[in-house]
């Protein structure tokens, strides 16, 4: 990778870097919500769910059409997803690897 994409890498690790954004994403993966359908999901406020929505929006992450006076918001970079699936996997896969040794080192203690 050339040292010129090194800061729009980072930039987007850094936009995932925010838990609430991974809520909204997953919020998002099963299809297109309106922002209040987004706010019921996550559990948090509308003022905090729209200010990660535009910084989404602006990064290219998600897309809006509004509808009368609703909004839609729909991911448009799906490697995003794939993103979060392979670190996910990766998380737990660790998790598990830390469990197993932990059991390990039980079972020689007893």
């Amino acid at each position: 990778m050339p040292d010129e994409m090194l800061d729009a890498v980072s930039n987007r690790f850094k936009l995932l870097s925010e838990p609430m954004r991974l809520k909204i994403l997953r919020a998002l993966c099963d299809g297109e919500r309106t922002v209040q359908e987004i706010v019921n999901e996550v559990s948090a406020s509308q003022a905090n769910i729209s200010k990660h929505l535009a910084l989404m929006h602006d990064n290219g992450v998600v897309s809006r059409r509004k509808e009368g006076l609703r909004c839609y918001y729909r991911i448009t970079d799906e490697s995003i997803v794939y993103a979060c699936f392979l670190i996910s996997k990766s998380v737990v896969e660790n998790l598990q690897d830390r469990l197993s040794w932990i059991q390990k080192v039980n079972n020689m203690s007893a």
